[in-house]
């Protein structure tokens, strides 16, 4: 009996030991790690503004390369969120941000399998005094309470909820280091609607020179307008520049020119464009004639209507994209589109260089002086706008 006494008083000083131990253990946990990046503020306030970058950047996702996302909310900003589901390792959880500060600071609630309650990530940004570099903070922060089991758990913060943050800030940096390092903040950049029509277009070339380049572009819209005239069709839009080649020393690039209609009549022959034929789509193929001869009303390679001297029919790109208008010198044309590259990149939007997916952009014409006639923009005064085409 006294044995059976002592054990009794052991196992009760012992659970007091424990209780009074988990009392005196912190009541919360906390976890910062750092690391510094070239990219500008914008771009990495941007990146984790939206969680559809979560899964380059997820400590989860190394854990479990077959984790099932499924996002939720407005695409950034407060109320964006995500939720996942995993293997063991990584269970159930889900990302929401609940606040942000421009360019500054963007905070997440989280829910996951670790112990506690009001668990959060705060990604913090802080510039260098050269401007050149920034620090970004991410902390992880949860609240323990009274329960003891999850007091205890917090010994062990430093294991796992630890290295999923590590996870995050080495992900994030990477991820960061892929994007063209151009600061987009003071350009203004929508994202749009387009819904494209049928346009004839010529495939050139020219060396990486404004002049080289104007001229190359008029050349090719003379003979479009030529065709034009032949088949009674009238410009729908502004003329197009479609990249499709920005080469170290030369520009390949489509010339197009919106038309009025898809059904014309040429030569006493009636042709239509058409959608372009996946199965016809070749890739590399600047002019859509390499080693081969087209007559009128023929498809070329690249799904395109042939019509006549280089000449061709297609239908203008349908879906969303980036847009940016810009008035100046074309020469800056080529780093406008790279801001558009970054931009997608940030907030998640993917984008593709080839056939449909290619840039292009348009000149403006400046309003009509107030007897009618056209005006004309001087060299360096003109207006475009650039379009990235993207998916959601």
């Amino acid at each position: 009996m006294i044995r059976v006494l002592e054990l009794l008083l052991s196992l009760l000083i012992v659970t007091a030991l424990v209780v009074v131990i988990g009392l005196l253990l912190p009541s919360s946990g906390h976890v910062e790690r750092s690391t510094e990046v070239s990219n500008p503020v914008r771009q990495i306030y941007d990146s984790v503004n939206t969680l559809r970058r979560f899964p380059e950047w997820s400590g989860e996702r190394r854990l479990d390369p077959q984790l099932r996302m499924e996002f939720a909310g407005p695409r950034s900003g407060v109320g964006a969120a995500v939720n996942w589901s995993g293997d063991p390792s990584v269970g159930k959880g889900s990302l929401t941000i609940v606040s942000t500060d421009p360019d500054s600071q963007v905070k997440m609630a989280v829910v996951d399998d670790f112990a506690g309650t009001d668990k959060s990530y705060t990604i913090r940004i802080e510039p260098s005094q050269s401007g050149k570099t920034a620090r970004v903070f991410w902390s992880y922060d949860v609240d323990y309470g009274w329960n003891l089991m999850w007091r205890y758990a917090g010994l062990y913060i430093h294991g796992k909820p630890d290295s999923n943050v590590q996870a995050n800030l080495s992900n994030l940096s990477a991820m960061l280091a892929s994007f063209p390092n151009v600061d987009y903040k003071d350009t203004d950049i929508q994202l749009v609607d387009v819904t494209g029509g049928p346009m004839l277009l010529i495939s050139t070339k020219a060396p990486r020179t404004l002049d080289d380049v104007a001229l190359a572009e008029d050349e090719a819209a003379g003979k479009i307008e030529a065709v034009m005239k032949k088949a009674g069709l009238t410009a729908a839009g502004p003329r197009r520049t479609i990249t499709t080649n920005w080469g170290d020393d030369s520009y390949a690039f489509d010339v197009a020119i919106p038309v009025s209609s898809a059904t014309f009549v040429l030569d006493k022959a009636t042709h239509t464009i058409n959608p372009v034929p996946e199965s016809t789509v070749a890739e590399d193929d600047l002019d859509g004639s390499v080693g081969k001869t087209y007559v009128a009303g023929d498809i070329d390679s690249n799904g395109y209507l042939f019509v006549e001297n280089d000449v061709r029919g297609t239908l203008g790109y349908t879906g969303k994209a980036l847009v940016t208008e810009y008035t100046g010198s074309p020469a800056s044309l080529s780093l406008l589109r790279l801001m558009q590259k970054a931009y997608a990149e940030t907030h998640g939007h993917g984008y593709s260089e080839m056939e449909t997916g290619r840039a292009w952009d348009e000149v403006i014409p400046p309003p009509a002086a107030a007897d009618g006639t056209a005006a004309v923009a001087a060299e360096g005064e003109k207006t475009y706008k650039i379009y990235l085409p993207v998916s959601e």
